[in-house]
């Protein structure tokens, strides 16, 4: 009979796998189902409109890293019984210092997830948000998807992770424990794949296709995606990426797991954690009490230069390593050789990526000749002080710190995007090299230009929100022109008329300014100076 054969389809149905079930509500539109419940593969979340925009916040996407789970890679979020609400964004990861306030929990692997309300496959843009690895959150407000999802059709994604030593701590102790996982220190980047894992499984029910999944980051979230972009262990898990002001392929490298696991050591010490038990003794420790451990000192007491040159080995408990495993090689080793998934890529870097690193906000000022050359010799080598002062010195600047915030941008930002850049070409990518050159209306603080993150409220239309400065009546027309670029090379893979695809020969880049324009040979003469340094 009809209704035996419906019967027993009904029973197949309830012994499916939820992640399963997922799929076969999505395909078949969801039937009378309430557009704000969304089955994922832990349970069903209840999210918020937010205009016309559905909103699905502080989803968790992985289990708590807490307890035995702290230094550990991701695990599969826990499930839950009935419907879990998802209206307002998760906790922050324990942070000293935030834009958004320092403090946060260890259960804080959480995305937000922006959408249209009906059940069509929209792309999507996965965020990974910037904060130096060691603040920031996926749910500060100048993150919100809504406005790019209501205006372009889009899904948007952004993403929590494990920061500071709770991300980043290596140790020989945490490497050994688990010969599956032969690595330590970057937990927090396995948590970005862990979420774009959780999107692949779980984003057409969220209207989203997985198929036209765009990674995108700033800053650290930039590295990030870059460190992606090369890894086999993310092939597979999104189409095309953007790294915006990202440090991909830096002129100085990153630590190796051996220097990150002397560092930790130190750390661990610093705690009272040695010999046999000290991952248990670790483990034991409260969140604050390694906050404290690896903190970077402020501003009035580092030497003059700021944080890029500040020396110490405190940082190397809180940026990613060279494990072999998770990060294979640098990122410029890895741009240099080419062996990756030559997946579309827009990259580039503000005009004035230096001068934020070097105000008051972060930074003791370099005031004299003798401090300018301390910092560079600190960071880059005594040996190569006299050829970076002969290529920036001082008399060109306005001052001694603005000589000093042009090498920062161009040696970590500028020339660095172009041997990324170069390298995914030569690879076979799709590639598209931009510079930001409009500067904020109001900014927070004077004279700094173009400056490094400042192109966040252009891209996301969060205006308002945006601590440092705004976007203004001037700027809006290129922030649309911005948006509409980031959302059609998640749709297509292009970023659309007008802008040239880079490549070897004529170097194009397209300058992202109210007068939308194209330039070739970005910086060419300093970036082939930096290529040229040997940096110990």
């Amino acid at each position: 009979m009809v209704v035996e054969v419906d019967a027993a389809r009904r029973c197949r149905v309830r012994r499916m796998t939820r992640a399963w079930l997922v799929l076969v509500l999505a395909a078949c539109g969801g039937g009378d189902r309430d557009p704000l419940e969304v089955e994922t593969d832990s349970g069903g979340v209840r999210g918020v409109m937010q205009g016309d925009t559905r909103a699905f916040l502080g989803v968790p996407y992985a289990a708590p890293p807490v307890g035995e789970l702290r230094w550990r890679p991701p695990q599969r979020a826990v499930a839950w019984e009935g419907v879990r609400d998802a209206v307002q964004t998760g906790l922050q990861c324990p942070q000293s210092f935030s834009l958004g306030g320092p403090g946060g929990d260890e259960d804080c692997l959480f995305v937000n997830v922006w959408s249209p309300p009906d059940g069509k496959q929209r792309p999507v843009l996965v965020w990974l948000h910037g904060g130096a690895f060691i603040f920031g959150s996926g749910g500060d407000s100048y993150y919100s998807g809504k406005h790019l999802a209501e205006t372009y059709d889009v899904v948007v994604v952004t993403v929590n992770y494990r920061l500071g030593a709770l991300g980043f701590l290596a140790h020989p102790a945490l490497t050994a424990e688990d010969p599956g996982y032969p690595s330590s220190g970057n937990y927090g980047l396995d948590d970005q794949r862990a979420a774009l894992e959780w999107v692949q499984r779980n984003i057409v029910a969220f209207g989203g296709d997985p198929g036209r999944v765009m990674l995108f980051g700033e800053s650290a979230g930039g590295f990030s995606t870059c460190a992606h972009y090369v890894s086999p262990r993310s092939t597979g898990l999104f189409h095309a990426a953007i790294s915006e002001s990202g440090l991909c392929a830096g002129t100085v490298s990153e630590p190796t797991l051996a220097e990150a696991e002397a560092a930790g050591v130190r750390t661990a010490e610093l705690l009272g954690c040695t010999g046999a038990d000290a991952a248990a003794c670790l483990r034991s420790k409260s969140s604050q009490a390694l906050l404290d451990a690896t903190a970077v000192a402020p501003p009035g007491e580092q030497p003059p230069g700021g944080p890029f040159y500040v020396g110490g080995e405190n940082v190397l408990s809180t940026i990613p390593n060279v494990d072999g495993f998770v990060l294979r090689t640098t990122l410029r080793e890895a741009f240099t050789a080419g062996d990756f998934e030559p997946r579309p890529l827009i990259i580039g870097s503000n005009r004035d990526e230096g001068t934020l690193f070097h105000s008051s906000f972060f930074a003791m000022e370099v005031a004299t000749d003798a401090h300018y050359r301390d910092a560079l010799g600190r960071r880059f080598g005594t040996a190569n002080v006299d050829a970076i002062v002969a290529r920036y010195p001082i008399a060109a600047y306005p001052s001694a710190n603005r000589a000093l915030a042009e090498v920062t941008g161009d040696a970590f930002f500028v020339c660095p995007t172009r041997h990324a850049a170069r390298g995914a070409a030569r690879a076979g990518a799709d590639v598209y090299l931009y510079s930001f050159d409009h500067p904020l209306d109001q900014p927070f603080l004077a004279d700094l230009g173009a400056f490094h993150s400042s192109e966040i409220p252009f891209v996301f239309g969060t205006d308002p929100a945006f601590p440092l400065g705004r976007v203004g009546e001037a700027g809006q027309p290129l922030a649309s022109a911005m948006q509409r670029a980031w959302t059609d090379f998640a749709a297509t893979a292009e970023p659309g008329a007008g802008w040239p695809r880079y490549d070897l020969a004529t170097e194009q880049h397209r300058i992202l300014d109210v007068t939308l324009a194209t330039g070739t040979a970005h910086k060419a003469a300093a970036c082939d100076f930096w290529d040229a340094l040997v940096i110990p």
